[in-house]
């Protein structure tokens, strides 16, 4: 049975037994306390917690990406990055029974199991009782002569679920399939003795997971059972197509198996081995797992696949957050070609069509993206081919600062620095020292580690994802508003739920409180797509002002809050008029018709390869994030912005119109990656005979947010800065309708002022500012040469000369030099010492720097003894063999001298 076959088999198994087929969920959760979607329940989270109502039970296939489980792909066959996990799930509905029976029926009848291969497993007891229930379930499920030995128990470690010391926790049941005694020794451990079910080798595989939520765990430990019980389980795709396909490993699966095919096909022959045979006889060239090459197809193979659905979710590499993720995963799929394939040139890039062949009929957003994908990971290969060589070069530095301070230890710190700046893995980095007889620090390892997962949680948890959870309760409760906003400005409504501060939902607010309001109606335009969220007034019937509305949000599907201060008492059934302000909501209008110019003007200048990666729009300003294989120079954006004011000077009209999701594809709409947009769409043309024609454009996108109905009303497009976010992403900043024109108005008076302190005409600023930065150049000039000619005379007077190893050391200590001078000044002390060496140093504040400066012939290393006197100081430092530099903390400048010939000692042979 194939992947496909098998997910449209469950799927339709649990629909017919009345669950709602519900869709993957985004890789990247709506919960802030998560980096990425792990598991099928993360969505159905405010079901289980009883924030919502709506549906009882529940089945889907969710994309899941799993960090922790980085490491360890390519170690075993099991762990795997990007999986697909099967569910169902009962929200206080049904319970262990039928959970069981439906999963003994869909394995063995569905499926066709043979039943002897099955064991399950129950809860024996430990933080809770022993789950005799599921006990009895499975021995009324199980044939007769299989009850006795096929229902394991296993502990608290197995078969227990919590959410952490307190809260909603209870007994699993697991489900594995038995591959036979051959596999017991197929263990990543080597040959042992297969301890039964529960073991880490390859006999028995857990498939599928039944948790039993029933308990509420208190303080002290007790346990209290919960009012609704809930099902969750998650029966992992791939394992299951192992089993059903007649594997030993996922990678042998058609899941897996087009993508191996691609990277044999691309990899050099092994020696003697013919180049046109298939796979499984490929395979068999390295039959166990503890040869390099099956591990290395795993790790390539596995973070291919998540490498492109990543992408899709709109992710680009980067050193932070999701990003890092995708960089790393990049960049040890790389290391791992370049072991197997011996490849020196970008090539995990080649292997995204694959991936998308594999996937493309269940999520054909891939097909769309397949081109950016590929460009993606290509030029993230690029960057790393090139810190590679710098990684290498790293690891020598590392070595010979073992040697020349008698260390026999790299310390973790330095390690996981190569790992995380360079990619070279830990274990790489472990081999090649201990052959170098050379341990780590494994201690400063995981400290280095944990450092920076802290660092990664940081700069995405609570980085302004809404915490969703809090306003659950509240869209059951309220219903939902019509917008009206796209054709009205105001709209007369009646409150229908109003929020204090905190999100609890209220009766009334009383006067100069503050809160949240939902309407019946609103004109008022919820943040979404990048677009700020409107702000206006509520009125009474008598046209008083009750609330002033400082922002519109959607904190859930179809609740939309408006975020008041009050100015009298709202009540709940309150009618009220609804105003947008009209001067913001059109200044906002415009710079988001302009994004839209923008895009469209990025693609005609640099190439169809330009893809939005996010943008942000405001009444004053708007930002347009994108991705792009090659910077834009100072030209290309000043062409962007021609062709944006060239579109604004036609006066083409800007049409709205809602069509079909399936028109995007047919009609050429540019979408944004990781965007989900409703059905039917919201389709945004800009051209001059609308949608009749609306091959003959200027653009067309799928977009939410509010235009302006011509483009003449921008006025004009300014861009103000093109910067870049991360390697291969960019961002634009500029203004267009009343916030360009106030800019404009910005710039013309700071002009004037200019002009008239300079005693010049406007037209003759730019002219006199050049001549003014001229002279101070060469004033500056002047300065530094009387400044470098007094340093060279003190210094050389007052440099002091040591003995070290036989090196004749000059040390110049000097005070408020800049590095520029410093390395004068070695210059000249270098030509008066030959065959010695120089240390030039400087304190400027709270900061010292240095210079190192060996002759030709000396026995020193400026770089190994930069490298220790930083050390010693607090700081950094590095260079060449002939020169170095660095710096440190100015707290040590009273013991420099004695650091310096203590450096020096350290790395300077002794002759």
């Amino acid at each position: 049975m194939k992947g496909s076959e098998i997910r449209n088999s469950f799927l339709r198994f649990f629909g017919k037994n009345s669950h709602k087929i519900v869709p993957s969920s985004s890789l990247i959760p709506q919960d802030p306390s998560l980096l990425f979607t792990s598991a099928g329940m993360v969505q159905f989270k405010p079901y289980f917690l009883g924030l919502r109502t709506d549906m009882r039970r529940a089945a889907s296939c969710q994309k899941c990406l799993r960090t922790g489980d980085i490491d360890r792909v390519g170690s075993t066959v099991r762990h795997l990055t990007f999986f697909e996990m099967l569910g169902n799930f009962s929200f206080g509905d049904y319970f262990k029974e039928e959970s069981l029976a439906w999963g003994w029926e869909f394995i063995t009848k569905e499926l066709g199991l043979p039943a002897d291969k099955i064991y399950v497993t129950i809860y024996k007891g430990g933080i809770a009782p022993r789950d005799t229930e599921a006990y009895e379930i499975w021995r009324k499920l199980l044939p007769a002569n299989l009850r006795d030995s096929h229902i394991k128990e296993l502990g608290d470690k197995d078969n227990f679920w919590t959410m952490g010391p307190t809260g909603p926790c209870g007994p699993s049941s697991e489900i594995y399939f038995d591959f036979g005694p051959d596999d017991a020794q197929q263990s990543r451990y080597g040959k042992h003795e297969c301890a039964g079910v529960g073991c880490d080798c390859d006999r028995y595989m857990e498939f599928w997971n039944h948790v039993f939520t029933q308990f509420d765990r208190k303080e002290d430990g007790s346990l209290a059972i919960l009012p609704n019980k809930n099902i969750d389980t998650g029966l992992g795709m791939e394992r299951l197509a192992t089993i059903l396909q007649g594997k030993k490993s996922p990678f042998a699966t058609d899941l897996f198996a087009p993508i191996i095919d691609e990277v044999l096909n691309l990899r050099p022959p092994l020696p003697n081995q013919p180049t046109n045979i298939d796979t499984v006889t490929r395979l068999k060239l390295h039959p166990t797992k503890h040869t390099p090459v099956p591990n290395h197809l795993n790790i390539i193979t596995d973070h291919a696949r998540a490498c492109a659905f990543l992408i899709l979710e709109g992710i680009t590499p980067s050193n932070e957050g999701r990003g890092y993720v995708l960089r790393r995963v990049i960049r040890r799929a790389m290391v791992a070609a370049s072991t197997l394939c011996n490849k020196t040139e970008p090539f995990i890039y080649k292997l995204a069509p694959a991936t998308v062949g594999i996937f493309k009929d269940h999520y054909p957003e891939l097909s769309i993206n397949q081109e950016h994908i590929t460009k993606t990971i290509e030029e993230e290969e690029k960057r790393f081919l090139v810190t590679l060589e710098s990684g290498n070069k790293f690891l020598d530095a590392l070595f010979l600062k073992c040697h020349t301070t008698k260390t026999q230890k790299l310390s973790g710190k330095d390690v996981f620095h190569l790992y995380e700046t360079y990619g070279f893995p830990i274990e790489l980095t472990r081999e090649i020292a201990a052959a170098d007889g050379i341990a780590l620090d494994e201690q400063g390892i995981e400290e280095a580690k944990n450092k920076a997962q802290d660092l990664a949680k940081s700069k995405w948890k609570g980085s302004g994802a809404k915490d969703t959870f809090a306003f659950q309760k509240a869209e059951e409760k309220i219903p939902a508003g019509k917008f009206v906003g796209y054709n009205a400005l105001s709209t007369d409504a009646v409150i229908s739920g109003l929020l204090d501060a905190h999100g609890n939902i209220v009766e009334k607010l009383e006067s100069g409180a503050s809160g949240y309001v939902a309407l019946s109606a609103t004109p008022f335009y919820a943040e979404s797509g990048g677009q700020v969220g409107d702000t206006g007034v509520l009125t009474d019937l008598h046209s008083c002002p009750v609330a002033r509305v400082e922002d519109t949000q959607r904190p859930v599907s179809k609740l939309v809050l408006h975020r008041v201060k009050t100015f009298q008492r709202l009540y709940k059934g309150m009618e009220v008029r609804a105003s947008v302000s009209r001067s913001a909501r059109h200044a906002t209008a415009c710079n988001h018709t302009a994004v839209h110019l923008v895009n469209a003007a990025l693609r005609e200048v640099l190439g169809g390869g330009v893809r939005q990666a996010g943008s942000y729009v405001s009444s004053e300003r708007f930002r347009f994030d994108y991705t792009t294989a090659v910077p834009p120079t100072r030209e290309d954006i000043g062409k962007v912005e021609l062709v944006a004011n060239a579109a604004v000077l036609s006066g083409m009209g800007v049409r709205m119109e809602e069509r079909p999701l399936k028109d995007a594809e047919a009609l050429g709409a540019l979408t944004l990656l990781g965007e989900k947009y409703a059905d039917p769409a919201r389709f945004v043309l800009i051209n001059e005979n609308g949608f009749i024609c609306a091959g003959d454009r200027y653009s067309l996108e799928l977009c939410g947010g509010t235009h302006v109905e011509s483009t003449a009303e921008l006025v004009t497009v300014r861009i103000l800065k093109d910067s870049s976010l991360s390697a291969g992403v960019r961002r634009i900043e500029g203004v267009a309708g009343p916030a360009a024109i106030k800019y404009l108005r910005q710039i013309a008076a700071a002009t004037e002022t200019l002009a008239e302190k300079l005693l010049v005409g406007i037209e003759d600023v730019p002219a006199r500012v050049e001549q003014m930065l001229q002279r101070e150049k060469s004033l500056r000039q002047e300065i530094g040469d009387l400044k470098q000619k007094l340093l060279s005379g003190g210094g050389a007077a007052s440099a002091e000369i040591a003995d070290v190893n036989g090196l004749k050391l000059l040390i110049s200590l000097n005070e408020n030099a800049d590095v520029g001078m410093l390395r004068g000044l070695s210059d000249k002390l270098r030509a008066s010492n030959p065959g010695g060496a120089v240390i030039a140093a400087a304190r400027r504040e709270d900061k010292i720097s240095f210079v190192i400066s060996v002759a030709e012939g000396a026995q020193a290393d400026a770089c190994a003894i930069a490298r220790a006197l930083a050390a010693r100081i607090g700081g950094k430092g590095g260079g060449r063999k002939d020169f170095a530099q660095g710096g440190g903390d100015a707290a040590h400048w009273p013991d420099f001298k004695q650091s310096a010939v203590e450096a020096a000692k350290s790395a300077a042979p002794a002759k």
